[in-house]
């Protein structure tokens, strides 16, 4: 799947109905030049501060009138934006434990105007479908050394601008339907609790502190899980997952419970 090109505008017939009022909402789209002179007021939240760093000096380069804040966890953004109202919010989805998208939900909640563009190393139909569904994202792009792709989405998702539309969350929703089920009556309570974790992007010492159990016991049931869904990674089990909510309209993350 093409990520992070801008799409032409589509009707608002959704794979899901549950996505119909952020289909509506996500609507606009267009191609808009880099070389477009604005002053934006951005947030970086990643985990790795070095990555950060990269991040900022080249969007400092692009647009030398730009303010930059950093943040390592959903919290720390959070403070920045009550205390300086960013204009856009660059995201990385996997933070230690916890993930990104908590951040576009809080912008999406708190009715804040403030685009977000994801900037990731993990894409997936998943967690793509996921960024569409938070209402919050405009962009969503995979990580490389050229600048350009992000500086092209910051000025874009400043002016309202969406390249995540609904064209994007079909494609996404094809990609998942085409894969395996996941049947919550196949596994035990605690199976079914660390797969909904793990589809929410839990680490398994998370999931270990939010059950608490071991570790070791985690990765066991884990290895259940895979056998039982013919399954060889967290991903392709989070795919499962993701595929049986989108099929159960009123679920629910862990995360919102």
């Amino acid at each position: 799947m093409q990520v992070g090109q801008f799409w032409p505008s589509v009707g608002v017939e959704s794979c899901y109905p549950q996505h119909e009022e952020k289909c509506r909402n996500n609507m606009k789209s267009s191609t808009v030049p880099v070389e477009v002179a604005m002053q934006h007021k951005i947030l970086i939240l990643d985990d790795h501060p070095l990555v950060r760093s990269g991040i900022r000096v080249s969007l400092e380069d692009t647009f030398p009138d730009c303010e930059v804040w950093e943040a390592s966890t959903v919290d720390e953004a959070i403070s920045i934006t009550e205390e300086n109202s960013p204009t856009v919010a660059v995201i990385d989805l996997r933070l230690q434990d916890e993930s990104g998208l908590q951040y576009a939900e809080y912008v999406a909640r708190e009715e804040k105007d403030i685009p977000c563009v994801v900037l990731t190393s993990f894409s997936s139909p998943q967690s793509i479908l996921a960024a569409f569904d938070t209402g919050a994202v405009n962009a969503f792009l995979e990580k490389s050394l050229d600048i350009e792709p992000l500086a092209a989405a910051i000025d874009a998702a400043s002016k309202g601008f969406s390249s995540l539309t609904l064209s994007v969350a079909r494609e996404a929703a094809r990609d998942i339907q085409s894969e395996g089920g996941y049947n919550p009556a196949e596994f035990t309570e605690r199976e079914n609790a660390i797969a909904q974790l793990v589809a929410d992007g839990f680490s398994d010492t998370a999931i270990a502190d939010e059950l608490n159990i071991a570790s070791s016991t985690i990765r066991n049931h884990l290895t259940s899980i895979y056998r039982k869904l013919d399954v060889e990674s967290r991903t392709q089990l989070a795919s499962r997952v993701w595929r049986q909510r989108a099929s159960s309209p009123g679920h629910t993350t862990s995360n919102e419970s």
